[in-house]
């Protein structure tokens, strides 16, 4: 009669084997994922719900009476047909009224130069009562003014790094 010689493997290099390992790793990264992203739903409503983010001002404002350039953003203004040249100095078109009003001899435009949304968040860092957010964003629409005045305008699809710093307001 023989005896055969069978030892019992201990547990924990039973645990050791690489795909065993590899699944621990892949759950623990997937576990903080979803904390990081449930985390940060605050972070990304607060940003994503203030207009000054979401949809920002086109802000410009120039005198009427600057000098025609029709390589710089007047000439591409009045090619894409927000103003036209006169002796007088630059006058705004039915189009160009829907972006820039008048004020006295300087046109400013009034109008939001797109939409934007939060594409990820790459850093936080709280500071006392306020928290410093560094994040990418993405153009989602760009304005026509926007497209026509910047060189080069944002391109939609591409991310951008900004960062802002949010306060709790009092209540």
């Amino acid at each position: 009669m023989s005896e055969s010689n069978v030892t019992a493997e201990p547990a924990w290099k039973r645990l050791l084997t690489p795909w065993k390992i590899a699944a621990a790793l892949l759950a623990v990264f997937l576990v903080s994922q979803v904390y990081f992203t449930w985390r940060d739903q605050a972070i990304v409503s607060a940003l994503e719900s203030a207009p000054a983010f979401a949809t920002p001002e086109l802000k410009l404002s120039f005198s009427k009476n600057i000098q025609y350039d029709p390589v710089s953003f007047v000439g591409r203004g009045a090619h894409t047909g927000l103003w036209t040249w006169t002796p007088q100095g630059l006058e705004l078109t039915a189009e160009g009224s829907k972006y820039f009003r008048m004020d006295g001899e300087t046109i400013v435009s009034h109008g939001a130069a797109g939409r934007r949304r939060l594409s990820r968040i790459r850093e936080r860092i709280t500071q006392a009562e306020s928290q410093q957010i560094v994040f990418f964003y993405q153009w989602e629409e760009i304005a026509s003014p926007t497209a026509a005045l910047l060189a080069p305008p944002p391109k939609l699809g591409d991310e951008y790094l900004a960062s802002a710093v949010l306060a709790r307001s009092g209540n």
